[in-house]
Parts: C-alpha cells; structure tokens; sequence
C-alpha cells in the first residue's frame, strides 16, 4: 500500500467529509471537502446534508447508497476473501493492504492526539494483557508500530455496516464507543486531527490536546 501523506488539503466542493454519514454529527454544516495532498484524490465519500448530494472519493456524483467497503473505492481493487487474519499473537493482517494491526481495539483507553501518537509508537510485544488472546507477542519493540493516518483507518470502513461498521470477518476486538484517532492533521489547522466512528463510519475532526479518544495502531508489512 503506498504511503500517504498524513496531511489534508482543502478544494471547493461545498460539503462536508465523512467517509460513510448514517448520521449528520458535529461535522454538519461544515462547507468544506478534503483531498489528500499525496495524489489529489478525495479521501473518501463526502455528502451534503443538505440536499443529499452524495460524491465518490474523486469527486464524482453518485447515488446516496453505499454498499461497498472503503477500500475498495480507495484501492480500486476487490476485496480478498478471507480479508482478515487473525496471527494469534494479538495483531490481524489486512490481505487487501497488507498491513498489520493491534487486534485489541481498546489496549490504552481513551486520551488525547499527542499522547495518543506517544503510545502507539511504544507499544511492544507484551503489551494489551491480560486477555491471552489479546496480548501482544509478535516480537515488536518501541517504534514499530504508529498511529494510522485517516487513508488507512477509513480502508478499514464497511459502508454496509454499523456497530461496528467493520467488514465481516474483521478479527477485531469488540468496539468502543467514541472515535478512533488517525495521525492525518488538518492543513489548514494543525491544532484539529481526523477521527473515525466504528460504531458507524462516521468521520470528523478533533481538538489535538483537550479531546479523547481511542487509538487503534497498525504496522507497516513485514519484510
């Protein structure tokens, strides 16, 4: 999977960014679409709330019904079948992308961007116990892992789905509440970072240092 550039920029299209609306939450009214500034393609599906003006992730008008995972809009390619594995050493492999991530959707709780960026670049193997099937033993070590930028957090996003809105099979621990942190900042304000809902795909944007949320860390491919 290429690697993307953790920053966004902003184009003209009168609309909010979500990559899947089941509902219009505190995003609602902003009048802006977002691009990824590595290739100048939407991030992901965007929508109007207000006349129901829905677009794929290149801009193009589509019909409001989505029933297909992100990442086959973002890869354009199929989905494998299984997509997930699950290595029994706390981490599950995505086929479609090849990356590796911490099975435990909750192993540090909720905290901000900045220590939420801190913890993922120091998780280790031994780390997410008690539960055996979700510690960590892959033999990792302090800066293997990361926090995912929104391209690869939102690859992980059934549109056909909700609580969580995960592809079948997806091998993950059960799902808080609340939204799950990327490392992708906004260009235009440093100060805000994209968050993703799994209870619904729902994505918006955060305050770095005074709001909380869970992390959900990811390792590039082993060599």
């Amino acid at each position: 999977m290429k690697d993307y550039i953790p920053k966004l920029v902003q184009i003209g299209i009168p609309t909010i960014f979500v990559c899947f609306a089941f509902f219009i939450g505190a995003c609602a009214g902003e009048n802006k679409a977002l691009v990824e500034s590595s290739n100048d393609d939407l991030l992901a599906g965007i929508v109007n709330p207000f006349n129901s003006t829905c677009y794929d992730w290149r801009g193009n008008n589509i019909p409001c019904d989505f029933k297909r995972q992100y990442a086959e809009l973002l890869l354009d390619r199929s989905i494998p079948d299984p997509r997930f594995v699950d290595n029994k050493n706390g981490t599950v492999t995505d086929s479609l992308t090849g990356l590796i991530w911490l099975k435990n959707t909750n192993c540090f709780g909720m905290m901000n961007w900045e220590d939420a960026i801190l913890a993922a670049k120091s998780l280790k193997d031994g780390d997410c116990g008690p539960d055996p099937a979700l510690i960590l033993s892959e033999g990792s070590s302090d800066g293997d892992w990361r926090l995912p930028t929104m391209s690869e957090l939102c690859t992980l996003i059934d549109f056909s789905k909700r609580d969580p809105a995960l592809p079948s099979g997806h091998m993950f621990s059960a799902v808080p509440q609340g939204y799950h942190w990327s490392a992708t900042t906004l260009d235009y304000h440093s100060g805000l970072a994209w968050i993703v809902y799994f209870e619904s795909g729902t994505t918006c944007y955060e305050n770095v240092t005074n709001q909380a949320g869970h992390i959900l860390p990811v390792r590039n491919p082993l060599r």
